[in-house]
């Protein structure tokens, strides 16, 4: 907290987060989370997380799940998967008498609670149906003069030749990691011709999405959230008015061979910073998600083309990944399990800060992972030249609370982290350390392994051209395969130039 340095410091200056303009809030503070959202980023996923935590313990189901599902909106995210469990967790708790729950919630035969949702489209077409409905009545039984009303609207003749226009109806699928390519076919064609005698008239569309689900259910959900379409690994399309066939389609091909490459370098890099520590490959992959400070991955992504992250000794073209540490090469020592094999050449993983044009860079070969602004030291205190990440950690803690904002990657004395002072983005203020607003550091911190390189150069952010950004749900990870790791370090404190 700035203070006049000719007045007596305030006791509690040091335990105060700076937020936004002159507002100033104790971390112990128990609105802490609601004054970040309303003042500093109403979009933080670890707010809406912290409180989905509290409005659950405090039993009122909506608002958690409110919070927990924002929290979700941001992806990739150390809250992402929590929420996500949280929200399953909420979804199917057992019915309790003494816990709060929203009027409406359906008791399911297995004790289960539900919430009726009916989307907008299905309203209004009741509605039409029902007005439709009420018309004919009126035209069948009502006076003349309803039934010439009737008539004008809907200027039926004998002979006359009827088309039909489709109305396109958007579903969802859910296929676990993994699923063979095709299951899913047949799962989709047999969906599409269900769901086609519920709605005669209608186009089907079903969305293919793949997620942490254990088993295919064969349900279909209507679509919401339009955003959901970028997530789909594959599309069904059926309309009999038109065609009988249903067509299948799997999507950006040569997008997911990018992401699939982009997987394996991440999983390289970390692999080749574990030898150098430890003298020698690690026995197993899950030996790189350890909690911190053996944190050098904070995920295993999925292997896109088969949309599964498992890993096998050997080579079988069964989806996922081969991990062989005898291997020397580390193209040969992790790639993908499918018919490209090793055809994915090891590119590392790299960090480009530029701090004349006060931007970050985060780079997979020709894949850019992700792109932010940043604040750089004062005087050219940020020191150009090449370093390495040798240090990960959420929730970092220093001489006063929240000075690393969110995350941290350290370089030895230098550090790329978090801070809770918007304003010094895209400035020169800091002590040398390269500060990115929490929101930024939260979404590239899971992305940047142990070992990644780090090139701080004036003029670099304009050096290299890319072919395509990240999807980042198409890196998604498995937790069922590997939990997060807890990448909070909470009895040490660090020094970094700040």
């Amino acid at each position: 907290m700035r203070h006049n340095r000719d007045r007596y410091k305030p006791p509690a200056a040091d335990n105060l987060v700076h937020l936004h303009k002159n507002v100033y809030v104790n971390r112990s503070d128990p609105n802490y989370h609601e004054k970040v959202l309303r003042y500093l980023d109403p979009h933080s996923p670890e707010a809406h997380y912290r409180l989905g935590q509290q409005f659950e313990h405090a039993g009122d189901t909506g608002k958690a799940l409110f919070h927990y599902k924002e929290a979700m909106k941001t992806h990739p995210s150390p809250y992402y998967y929590p929420a996500y469990t949280a929200i399953r967790r909420l979804d199917t708790q057992p019915l309790n008498p003494s816990t709060p729950h929203h009027a409406g919630d359906i008791a399911s035969s297995s004790g289960t609670r539900t919430r009726p949702f009916i989307p907008l489209f299905l309203k209004t077409l009741i509605i039409v149906l029902l007005l439709l409905n009420f018309l004919l009545l009126a035209a069948l039984y009502g006076p003349g003069s309803v039934s010439k009303a009737v008539s004008v609207v809907i200027p039926w003749s004998i002979g006359k030749e009827v088309t039909y226009e489709s109305v396109e109806t958007p579903f969802i699928m859910h296929f676990p990691y993994g699923f063979p390519r095709e299951q899913v076919e047949k799962a989709l064609h047999t969906k599409a011709l269900q769901l086609s005698e519920t709605y005669p008239t209608h186009a089907i569309r079903i969305y293919g999405m793949a997620s942490p689900v254990t088993v295919a259910d064969n349900k279909a959900m209507p679509l919401t959230d339009e955003t959901t379409k970028s997530k789909a690994f594959v599309v069904a399309d059926y309309n009999p008015a038109i065609d009988t066939a249903v067509k299948i389609r799997f999507l950006n091909t040569e997008l997911q061979q990018l992401h699939t490459a982009a997987g394996a370098n991440l999983v390289r890099t970390a692999l080749l910073a574990y030898q150098e520590d430890h003298g020698s490959p690690p026995a197993s992959i899950g030996l790189l998600l350890k909690d911190y400070p053996n944190n050098y991955l904070s995920f295993l992504p999925i292997e896109t083309e088969s949309g599964s992250a498992n890993v096998r000794t050997v080579f079988d073209r069964s989806g996922g990944w081969v991990y062989d540490p005898t291997a020397e090469e580390p193209s040969a020592m992790f790639y993908p399990n499918t018919i490209k094999g090793t055809a994915f050449p090891y590119v590392p993983v790299k960090l480009t800060v530029d701090p004349s044009a006060h931007a970050l860079r985060l780079a997979a070969g020709p894949l850019i992972l992700a792109e932010a602004p940043v604040g750089v030291g004062r005087d050219n205190l940020t020191p150009e030249g090449r370093f390495f990440i040798s240090e990960r950690v959420l929730d970092p803690q220093g001489i006063h609370p929240g000075v690393y904002g969110a995350a941290a990657l350290g370089m030895g004395q230098l550090a790329i982290h978090g801070t809770f002072d918007k304003e010094s983005i895209g400035q020169n203020q800091s002590l040398g350390c390269i500060r990115l607003t929490n929101s930024d550091i939260t979404a590239i911190y899971p992305l940047v392994p142990k070992g990644t390189e780090v090139e701080i150069a004036n003029g670099a952010a304009a050096d290299a051209a890319f072919t395509a950004t990240l999807t980042p749900e198409l890196l998604l990870p498995d937790p069922s395969l590997f939990p997060p790791p807890d990448e909070t370090a909470p009895s040490r404190q660090f020094h970094w130039l700040g």
